[in-house]
């Protein structure tokens, strides 16, 4: 597993990954050294006080920090949000792993201008592995980067796999999220159960809404929906495409009273994003926002955020162990 987080931190990185046939890599397949072995027979049984070392403390392994993007309805910017979050989280020098997780319109490669030839359902079916379908996306200068794991079609087979299959796929994404600071899951819009699963098996939700009536009504119905699997979870509420950051706070104080009133709690804002001509160029061109206008108003607004997901974070937060994205991901599918 220490070689697969490795691999995988050398692509955000931008470093070639080992070939799978050179001889640090290649498995063995005769018998372990003898002193890697470990015997319940050494010969003499005694009974004297025992002279071999305690075995190693294993820790809990430390999982990456996971945040949803999610929606009540399709159009709203969701993706190109996630997307572009990812890249400004990057530049803060973190290193994301995005998971195109939307099953009915996985559309982040197009976003970014990114051939893929296989996703995340070849690896559910043992086709590839988790390293070979990333997809690092270019133009991040610095420590951290984003790797894209495209197209997540399949993760709701998980459920249905055998346990030698879902022990396959576990070891590879411990690994990843071992590997990285920050999982982003790019949600599908709405309510079904893919999407109500994959958000509320993660830390936090950033739940995208516009000024548009038709999209607030959908947006609290999606936050009903995952707060009634977790009542607990971090959801706060990013306003996308807004006229002024008056119409911005005018429709979180409205979501946010309602939430109140038929919800028992409040929705907090994440931010508001201006509506930007600049994102439809970027999004006809198939280049993120973040790239293309580093200096556009929406950018701006987005790279706020980002800061905001960063700061304020307790020392030494990414050492804790955390339950995991994926463990939530398991448990999730299993119950539906």
């Amino acid at each position: 597993m220490n070689d697969q987080a490795s691999i995988l931190r050398g692509l955000l990185a931008g470093e070639e990954a080992a070939s799978p046939s050179s001889p640090a890599s290649r498995a063995s397949v005769g018998p372990a050294p003898a002193d890697r072995v470990d015997s319940e027979r050494r010969g003499r049984v005694s009974f004297g006080p025992t002279t071999q070392r305690a075995r190693p403390r294993i820790e809990a392994p430390r999982l990456a920090r996971a945040i949803a993007v999610a929606s009540g309805k399709g159009g709203v910017g969701k993706s190109n949000l996630a997307l572009n979050l990812a890249i400004e989280l990057a530049r803060l020098g973190r290193r994301i792993a995005l998971f195109d997780a939307d099953l009915g319109c996985a559309n982040a490669d197009v976003l970014c201008g990114i051939p893929v030839k296989a996703t995340l359902a070849d690896v559910v079916h043992g086709r590839r592995r988790l390293a070979e379908i990333m997809v690092r996306v270019p133009g991040i200068r610095g420590r951290g980067g984003v790797g894209l794991v495209p197209g997540a079609s399949g993760v709701t087979e998980v459920a249905t796999l055998h346990a030698t299959q879902r022990q396959l796929l576990v070891e590879q994404l411990v690994a990843l999220e071992k590997a990285v600071d920050l999982v982003l899951i790019d949600v599908g819009a709405g309510i079904a159960a893919d999407a109500v699963g994959f958000a509320s098996a993660a830390d936090a939700v950033l739940l995208t809404c516009t000024p548009e009536p038709t999209a607030m009504t959908d947006a609290y119905a999606a936050a009903k929906a995952i707060l009634a699997r977790r009542p607990d979870l971090d959801l706060s509420l990013v306003v996308n495409m807004a006229g002024s950051d008056d119409e911005g706070l005018a429709v979180h104080q409205r979501m946010d009273a309602v939430a109140r009133r038929h919800l028992g709690r409040s929705i907090p804002l994440a931010g508001v994003v201006p509506f930007d001509f600049s994102v439809v160029a970027a999004v006809k061109r198939r280049k993120p926002l973040a790239l293309m206008a580093p200096d556009a108003r929406a950018t701006g607004a987005i790279r706020t955020i980002a800061r905001s997901l960063v700061e304020d974070r307790p020392v030494g937060e990414r050492s804790k162990p955390r339950r995991g994205f994926l463990a939530g991901l398991l448990r999730t599918f299993a119950r539906d």
